[in-house]
């Protein structure tokens, strides 16, 4: 567990901004749309912990695996109001498996040595590198990576605390948002070598009488540059906007953004971006081709996903590229987009709506293998699959 002193710092941000936010979560779940017709298969693990609900959160596949962290920060919120709960009592912490082959769930990755104590915060985003290698955050305490051969882990310190989201990077580096930092300014952008060494870390801007704590990134290979989606926090109290921003990689800023809300970015190996973006009430998906030229903010073509999208209840939590070249949206509600952007005619849209497998459950990272969408749920340790539509 991190120092008082530096947990301090970093927790006033975390703080206003969940308790702002929250009612976007905690109402229920958009239900629009029809279930699949095909048999849906709903897994859940045994419980981590008899003292915490831990349930699932970010994943990432590779070779049949679907990795995701595990954590109760959500439960821990729910139950007390205060976004520090899940650091009260000590518990796992653990990368979750899914085999997406056998749609079984697999042993959990044990992660909780890194720290040396006792681990209190549970893993937020986990990253499967090429290099074998699975990279995860825990918010609160330590960074790190594990061997899935081996199990072997490996605590990253040198990174200090506040990481919230993954990516690759340049030439092998990994990408990461520091959500706070832990002298009380804003937050920033770090890039670090496979081993954990720092490589560059930039600050980011805010606007007077607001704090910026960056969320998603993603990187530009054909532009050399980092796309990054953004809270920015009143510092008076009360008030949460987004904005979004592309950086180069010495931290020189290329673009802002608030109108549309990028709510979630990807970038394909030819360098084709996709980003999930709201206009109202109207979600698309813009594609900005490696040719494209123009503004970042509107450059590329849009494809319509929603024209009744719940703003206010729904949130597109992540943007999976699959191997066929698909794209898939998954949004906390459970309705999945999949996109084919190299239909004849033009982009293609289906979706798939997820049932509700429990009250208040948001639906966070979906992936598409072997004709089907197997999605993590924060509701319990469970994962949804589906044939995709």
């Amino acid at each position: 567990m991190m120092a008082t002193a530096d947990r301090r710092h970093i927790l006033p941000v975390l703080v206003v901004l969940l308790l702002a936010i929250a009612g976007c979560a905690f109402p229920g779940r958009d239900r629009a749309g029809p279930v699949a017709a095909a048999a849906v298969v709903v897994r859940t693990a045994e419980p981590a912990s008899d003292d915490e609900a831990y349930c699932a959160w970010y994943g990432d596949a590779r070779e049949g695996i679907l990795y995701f962290g595990e954590a109760a920060f959500w439960s821990g919120l729910r139950a007390t109001g205060d976004p520090t709960a899940d650091l009260q009592v000590a518990g796992p912490q653990r990368v979750g498996r899914f085999d997406l082959r056998s749609e079984k769930m697999l042993e959990p990755l044990d992660v909780g040595g890194t720290l040396g104590k006792p681990p209190r915060s549970g893993v937020w985003d986990v990253l499967a590198h090429p290099n074998g290698r699975i990279y995860f955050t825990t918010y609160f305490e330590d960074s790190g990576y594990l061997e899935p051969a081996s199990g072997d882990d490996v605590a990253l310190p040198g990174l200090g605390v506040g990481l919230n989201e993954l990516a690759l990077g340049p030439d092998g580096s990994i990408l990461a948002t520091r959500y706070g930092a832990a002298d009380g300014s804003g937050g920033s952008v770090v890039r670090f070598t496979q081993d954990g060494a720092l490589i560059t870390e930039h600050p980011l801007s805010a606007p007077p009488g607001w704090h910026v704590a960056p969320k998603s990134v993603a990187f530009d290979a054909r532009r050399g540059a980092v796309w990054l989606t953004t809270d920015l926090v009143a510092h008076a109290g009360g008030g949460v906007r987004q904005d979004a921003r592309v950086i180069d990689l010495e931290g020189r800023e290329l673009a802002r953004w608030e109108e549309p809300e990028l709510q979630f970015m990807a970038f394909d190996a030819h360098g084709t971006g996709y980003l999930v973006e709201r206009h109202g009430p109207r979600l698309t998906l813009r594609i900005l081709d490696p040719a494209d030229t123009g503004p970042l903010a509107t450059a590329g073509r849009q494809v319509l996903l929603d024209d009744a999208f719940g703003v206010g209840i729904d949130f597109a939590q992540d943007l999976r590229i699959a191997s066929d070249g698909r794209v898939v949206v998954t949004r906390w509600s459970g309705r999945i987009d999949v996109v084919d952007p190299a239909a004849p005619g033009g982009p293609s849209v289906r979706q798939l709506t997820l049932p509700g497998v429990a009250e208040g459950g948001l639906y966070y990272t979906a992936v598409l293998e072997n004709g089907r969408i197997c999605t993590t749920l924060c509701a319990g340790l469970t994962v949804v699959c589906a044939a995709a539509p």
